[in-house]
């Protein structure tokens, strides 16, 4: 059996400290949306969320705007998965009362404990980290920034955010001349 060796060439990066700001934007995307893992597609909602951020300008220069990506993005980012794995009936057959449980949780630990404790520990899917190594590659030593975010994500053309923008229109190579022609 022989395996299959990728064309593309592999990022540099060792570390991914520097992507850690876009990371816990992904979480935090994430766990408003009630899901246990963190994607390109929480980073590309992250991105286009500000409409004066710079991955905002570019798409916008290539003719995509944010709301065409969020409606692209909506397929694959539910508006929120059942959290509440908890039968407050079933508790009731127990003699459970679930409000007075919850009640007390948020005395102690404060307003919403209850579903904070479902989202605590997410995943990050490879695909993601992989992105960006790219990111990070993209941005050769200087700070990293969303123009090499958008980069590292189309460089990994089977990623949900890559596949999102490629409906789009947006190409690896179109982004890089997006980011070449910026002031």
């Amino acid at each position: 059996m022989t395996l299959l060796r990728r064309s593309r060439r592999m990022p540099r990066a060792k570390t991914i400290r520097p992507a850690e700001r876009y990371l816990a934007a992904g979480a935090e995307e994430a766990r408003m949306r009630g899901h246990n893992y963190v994607g390109t597609e929480h980073i590309l909602s992250f991105l286009t969320r500000n409409p004066d951020s710079r991955a905002t300008r570019l798409l916008s220069r290539l003719g995509v705007e944010s709301a065409a990506v969020e409606q692209a993005l909506a397929c694959w980012l539910p508006e929120r998965w059942a959290s509440a794995k908890i039968d407050p009936q079933a508790l009731a057959t127990l003699g459970i009362d679930f409000d007075s449980v919850r009640e007390r949780l948020d005395e102690s630990f404060g307003p919403g404990a209850l579903e904070r404790t479902g989202s605590g520990c997410l995943g990050i899917c490879p695909r993601l980290k992989l992105a960006l190594a790219h990111a990070l590659d993209y941005a050769a030593g200087s700070a990293l920034g969303d123009q090499h975010v958008l980069l590292g994500i189309l460089s990994v053309p089977d990623c949900v955010a890559a596949r999102v923008l490629g409906q789009l229109g947006v190409t690896r190579e179109t982004m890089q001349a997006a980011v070449d022609a910026e002031p």
